[in-house]
């Protein structure tokens, strides 16, 4: 699996004067899914940074999924994630240098968990390889990452929305031992 994290300029808010810019930040990574019951799965990502940001981040969910007809299935659950220092410090922490041109105070955002919430997935599968779909999180900030001056700010906020939409394609490989 992979992700993209979008650029964070200074000229996108006048809250990140002074803080630097940060490149595009890659993920590139795998996931286990375990199925408790048939309707309940739990499900483990981790996924290694490059570019702006170098690190591993750990995505762990649990969702109820629910097939409103053959093609279209409703899932939803709570989020929690957890980060390495190298995932996190471009986007939260703040060198003394950074601190001296924006006026916010030196602060090490360190890792350990970042965030938690719940989110929801409404996917359509087109046949048995292609699907669409779309994806409403919402994150509530913690620890470092909530008490940074960049999310305590006048401009921060440790509540985060994220809306999605995606398309995927699956495939099968015959021969492996599961």
């Amino acid at each position: 699996m992979g992700s993209l994290i979008w650029q964070r300029k200074q000229a996108y808010s006048s809250s990140l004067n002074g803080l630097g810019n940060v490149g595009y930040t890659y993920q590139l990574g795998g996931f286990i899914d375990y199925w408790a019951m048939r309707w309940l799965r739990a499900r483990v990502e981790g996924l290694q940074a490059f570019g702006g940001a170098n690190g591993m981040t750990a995505n762990l969910a649990v969702d109820a999924v629910v097939p409103l007809s053959p093609a279209l299935t409703l899932s939803g659950g709570p989020r929690a994630r957890a980060v390495t220092s190298g995932a996190e410090s471009p986007y939260f922490s703040i060198t003394p240098a950074q601190s001296i041109t924006s006026g916010l105070p030196v602060f090490n955002a360190g890792g350990g968990w970042q965030a938690v919430g719940a989110g929801t997935q409404l996917k359509y599968r087109f046949n048995p390889t292609w699907a669409t779909y779309g994806v409403l999180e919402y994150d509530k900030l913690v620890g470092a990452t909530a008490s940074s001056p960049i999310v305590t700010g006048p401009s921060g906020s440790p509540n985060q929305w994220t809306f999605g939409i995606g398309l995927k394609y699956s495939f099968a490989m015959k021969g492996l031992p599961f």
